[in-house]
């Protein structure tokens, strides 16, 4: 059929790119995916040795779930490149730095299945379809290239700087650790969309990170797809998060109203907030974007709450 000619010649092309891509870094990452979770084991040279990780991502309900539409890749980057240092928070000193013994970059960016080759067309179709997940996913980068202080593997790193960062293909990086552990660095945070992600050292203020966090996802309720009763909810239990930080000086009550925030919104998930992301983004995943803003929000009042 004309349509299955159109199909293979699509696929060849794809197939010509990848094994462009695959003389490259790209030739030692290699992905698996088992029930849920997809596992990228990256290996990369670097002068006489490598920069080696594990990058783990844990989905809520996937669709479609395959190594080849998850499409991560990773690279090496220079820590002083201009056009990358630009994308990250700016202050008046280095104040968000990439570490020169860990400088890769992992970009996940799912492909997006033109809807002539998705399953169902034709019989012999050997495409799934797009990637599809609900709520949020949680996405950890573990490496022994660098090293956090704790009493043990697994155990929280309350003290160190560094920080996962997530930032949309050539947008601004932005903070969105959920949590440091042992590992010798187990960095972990959730997300609603992909895009590309480091491990960066944050020197910030913590507070100051805080109030960005706070703006952040204030924004994003406000721009969410939502009734006015439950925005309404929602917008006075960030501000009453804010009351108890800045007024009360009173971290454990901010952070109970934190999750009451974040328990609102995933009662809510699926019943009057939008809570699927699929790879040809066609819908909006509302819940997702808000709730992982909230725990990184959270991560980092528990760092204020400990004194760092």
């Amino acid at each position: 059929m004309r349509q299955g000619a159109a199909r293979r010649g699509w696929f060849a092309w794809v197939g010509a790119i990848a094994f462009c891509m695959a003389s490259t870094a790209w030739a030692q990452v290699t992905v698996t995916i088992t029930g849920n979770q997809a596992l990228a084991q990256i290996s990369l040279p670097n002068g006489g040795g490598s920069i080696d990780a594990d990058v783990t991502i844990t989905f809520d309900s996937p669709v479609n779930l395959s190594a080849d539409e998850l499409n991560l890749t990773a690279q090496l980057v220079s820590p002083t490149d201009p056009a990358l240092v630009s994308r990250l928070p700016s202050c008046l000193v280095a104040c968000v730095t990439i570490d020169p013994a860990f400088p890769l970059l992992i970009t996940v960016e799912p492909l997006e299945v033109p809807w002539l080759f998705r399953s169902g067309f034709e019989s012999d179709d050997p495409v799934a379809g797009n990637l599809q997940f609900l709520n949020t996913y949680e996405f950890e980068i573990h490496t022994a290239a660098i090293d956090c202080s704790a009493t043990g593997a697994g155990a929280p790193c309350p003290t160190t700087t560094y920080r996962l960062f997530k930032a949309p293909v050539g947008g601004a990086f932005t903070d969105y650790t959920s949590e440091i552990v042992k590992g010798s660095v187990r960095a972990r945070g959730r997300g609603g969309a992909f895009s590309q992600f480091l491990i960066v050292r944050d020197t910030r203020p913590t507070l100051v990170v805080e109030l960005q966090k706070d703006l952040a996802l204030q924004a994003r309720i406000l721009a969410a797809v939502l009734n006015s009763t439950l925005q309404g909810d929602l917008l006075g239990l960030l501000a009453d998060v804010q009351i108890a930080l800045l007024v009360n000086l009173d971290t454990v009550a901010a952070i109970a109203k934190l999750d009451a925030l974040i328990a609102e919104i995933q009662a809510n998930a699926g019943i009057t907030i939008a809570n699927r992301w699929t790879s040809d983004h066609s819908v909006v995943n509302d819940a997702g974007e808000m709730e992982s803003l909230a725990q990184t929000l959270r991560y980092t009042l528990l760092r204020l709450q400990d004194g760092n």
